[in-house]
Order: C-alpha cells, then structure tokens, then sequence
C-alpha cells in the first residue's frame, strides 16, 4: 500500500510540474508575467485586483497596510492602515523601488495569478511525498533523500520566481528558472525509477552513451533556446512587427537551430538500434516523434513570425523530450561485454 502511494504522489507532482511549465508559457506568450508587480501577494493583496479602482488613489478610501496602488506612474506601498484625505498624502505611502513597472492590466494579472496558483498547488504533494518517504527510513533512504531534493528544488524555484519578478524578468533569472524545472523532473523520474523497483534493459555500452550525448545535447538545445527567446523578449520592446524578429537574432539563433540536425541523426542511429536489437524501441520512436514535432514547430516559428500558439508547445515538447530521454537513460544498464556489432 505505501509504494502503491508513494508512486502515485511522484506521477502527481510530475503532472503537476508540467501543469505548471504549460501555464508559466502562457504567461511568457501572452507577456503576463509582470501581470503582479510584488511576490508573493498581487498589489499587496492575497487576492488580486478585478479593476483599476482597486490600484489606484481615490479620496475617503480605506486602504490596508501593504497595499499597492499606481500613483503618478509610480507603485507605491501603503506603510499602514488608513482612510485618504481628499489630497494624495506621501507620508502614507511608499515608492516600490524593486523595479520600475507600474502598469495594470487585469488579464496580465488574473493570468500570473493563476500562474502562481499551479505553483502553490505543486507544493501539497510534493510535501506529501516527501512526508511518506520517511516510512522507507529503514529499506530505503535514497527515496528519502531524493524527495528532499525535489522539496529544495520547488522550494528554490519559488524564490527563484520572487527573483524574476524583483528583476522586472531580467533575462539570466528565466534561464536558471527552467534548469530548475529540468531538475525537479529528473529527480522525480529518479524517485520512479527508484520506486518502480523494474530491472534495468541491459544495453552496449556505447548505445548507452550515446543516448547520454543525446540526452546533453538536448539539454543545451533547450538552454540556448531560452537565450534566444530572451533576446526575442528585447526585440519585441521595440519591433512590433514579428515577421523580421528572426533577422535580428545573433549566433545564439544560429548555434539553437543547427543543434536540432544533430540531435536529428544522433537519433536516428540510436532509434534504428534500438529497434534493431529491442532496446526500449517503443519509448525510442516516442522521442523520434516529438523531436519530430519539434524541428516543426522550430520552423514555423523561423518561419512564419513567432505564432503565439508554438512558443508554448515548443517549450512543451522540449520538456517532454528531455523527461523521456531521462527516463530511458535511467532505465538503462550499460554492459561493455556485451558482443553485438555497431
């Protein structure tokens, strides 16, 4: 019964952090993430603004200590409680000096809100398992401490999301956000693994470490992938128009774009062993077809002016390729004597 639960709390939390990716590109496409200004509350406040009376100055109004208001294109901070006079008092307020954004849109709001909210959610079960690893102390530490790990790990990216939003989304802080997200799946993968308790495919040692190559090589893609989506970020402050993006990308573009022909043919040879010699061959022709899907959706964004709708299914399928390629590694037991030809 506990590994019945156990497991079922690791497949949760990896829906869930996918739940979580799928709505944090939301936020990304639709350029919501400043939506609230402050972390972890929204303009001061446990549940967000519906309209702009409630973020802006009005006389005779009762306001909380720590609210936030738009004032003059400034954020300021409200030190008390008070009810307002009939003349703006700055000795009441504060200027929120953390960054410079002082703009409302209840939409941009509303959907980092519920952003936030996908990320609270993660947490319950993710401190539920580790609350049910403790019943393995005496058979099974490991699975222990790799629910600590994930448990740090969400715990970072929430900090790492106060960092985000202190920035103003400074660039490198989105990066390090997404390696943590590829951290905290593989951890969990790990725990599944782990508890699963399924004998590892016994594989040549060179398949093994090709797939290893591949499984790098990925994870760079998708690093100099989130470079380039920040430079695009920049571009868009200043160029409305989508269809010339693409020309002004520097090598980064260049260097995200050959990597897909590399990963192309690394897989292929390892999609045709796999098949070949009966090395987890289904889940193999999975990966071929979401890099598939992705060397699509690459072109289309290429190609066709960054359409809203492929940037989060971009993001969506690199993730699932670098889960399922970690996942097959994972379960794969390397065996140099082993006699097959290459």
């Amino acid at each position: 019964m506990l590994d019945k639960w156990f497991k079922r709390l690791i497949i949760i939390n990896l829906l869930l952090v996918f739940v979580v990716i799928i709505a944090g590109s939301i936020v990304r496409v639709t350029e919501s993430g400043m939506g609230c200004p402050d972390w972890p509350k929204c303009f001061g406040k446990l549940i967000p603004p519906t309209n702009e009376r409630q973020v802006t100055w009005h006389p005779e109004e009762v306001y909380h200590n720590g609210q936030m208001i738009i004032h003059n294109e400034k954020l300021y901070t409200s030190l008390n409680d008070f009810t307002s006079n009939d003349l703006f008092d700055q000795s009441n307020w504060e200027v929120y000096t953390k960054h410079n954004y002082a703009t409302y849109n209840p939409v941009h709001t509303w959907i980092e809100f519920i952003n936030r909210l996908a990320t609270v959610a993660l947490g319950f079960p993710v401190m539920a398992m580790f609350g049910l690893s403790f019943l393995y102390w005496r058979r099974d530490r490991i699975k222990i401490l790799l629910s600590f790990f994930v448990v740090f790990l969400v715990g970072f990216q929430a900090w790492l999301g106060k960092l985000v939003v202190d920035s103003n989304l400074q660039g490198q802080t989105i990066t390090i956000h997404m390696i943590g997200v590829f951290a905290i799946i593989a951890v969990l993968l790990l725990l599944l693994f782990r508890a699963r308790r399924k004998a590892k495919v016994l594989v040549d040692g060179l398949f093994k470490n090709l797939a290893l190559v591949s499984l790098i090589i990925t994870l760079a893609m998708v690093i100099v992938g989130t470079q380039v989506r920040e430079q695009i970020d920049e571009i868009a402050k200043i160029q409305i128009d989508r269809n010339v993006w693409i020309e002004q990308l520097d090598w980064m573009f260049i260097l995200h774009r050959s990597m897909i022909y590399l990963i192309v043919a690394l897989n292929l040879y390892l999609i045709y062993q796999a098949h070949k010699k009966g090395y987890l061959s289904k889940q193999w022709f999975i990966i071929g077809a979401i890099i598939c899907i992705e060397a699509l959706l690459g072109v289309a964004l290429a190609h066709f002016g960054f359409p809203k709708i492929a940037q989060p299914l971009h993001l969506l399928f690199s993730t699932l390729l670098f889960a399922l390629q970690f996942s097959v590694f994972i379960n794969m037991k390397a065996n140099k004597d082993l006699i097959t030809s290459f």
